[in-house]
């Protein structure tokens, strides 16, 4: 356990805080589906751990203030108010992610979620009256692939917009575990090995779902890609 101090953890919050606004500026509104809705009831849950979580910085300060100057003080660490119970089951320990680009935007989804990546030429079959996110389906074998563009899921429609896919087509699809779903990106980069502490996992997935926390030196969000696929087909199919 390294040595902190009261600077430190208010260098901590105010690390928090300006990864909040690097990520507000780098990820717009994703348009609204029912996928949020499937969310309510853990946000509910989130919500909670979330006070729990303040309560907890507020008494390690309080108790820090008590400290004598020179005295060797347990140092509270980002682990020790990290509400780990929100944490993903594979990010118990450490795990592998896949590392891939949407537009300048470097995202990572963990390998468990995730089923192949496979290089896109863009020809799928289009399905009238769909979201503009969702491009086609893809045949493969017996089945077909939904391709979604991932750039309108994470960055929102007014920005997704402004780019000519055509010109710039998404060239890679990352399939989900289930193979139902594929995520069209720019690139596939690398698959990486990460410490459950160098992230920052969110308390608060009102907005944004499915961004469950940012790799700390990277500046890389962590995408649960299962809330970027839509609920509503799969409702319908269980």
């Amino acid at each position: 356990m390294s040595n902190t101090s009261k600077p430190v953890v208010k260098q901590l919050i105010e690390q928090e805080l300006a990864l909040d606004s690097y990520l507000t500026t780098m990820l717009a509104e994703i348009p609204p589906t029912e996928l949020i809705e499937q969310q309510e009831q853990q946000l509910k849950v989130v919500s909670k751990l979330k006070k729990q979580q303040a309560t907890q910085v507020q008494s390690t300060v309080k108790q820090q203030q008590k400290k004598a100057a020179g005295q060797v003080t347990l140092i509270p660490t980002a682990t020790a108010v990290k509400p780990l119970a929100i944490m993903p089951d594979y990010a118990q320990e450490e795990f592998s992610a896949l590392f891939f680009k949407v537009g300048n935007l470097v995202l990572a989804a963990p390998l468990t979620d995730l089923a192949r990546t496979m290089r896109f030429d863009g020809k799928v079959t289009k399905i009238p009256q769909q979201p503009i996110w969702f491009m086609g389906l893809l045949p493969e074998k017996e089945t077909q692939i939904g391709i979604l563009n991932m750039a309108y899921l994470v960055q929102g429609k007014s920005r997704a917009a402004q780019r000519s896919y055509e010109h710039a087509p998404l060239q890679n699809v990352i399939v989900t575990l289930d193979g139902k779903w594929g995520l069209a990106c720019d690139e596939v980069l690398n698959i990486t090995k990460v410490q459950p502490d160098r992230v920052r996992w969110r308390t608060d997935r009102q907005k944004k779902p499915w961004l469950v926390g940012t790799v700390i030196d990277e500046l890389v969000a962590i995408v649960d890609v299962n809330a970027l696929v839509p609920q509503r087909k799969r409702k319908n199919e269980s």
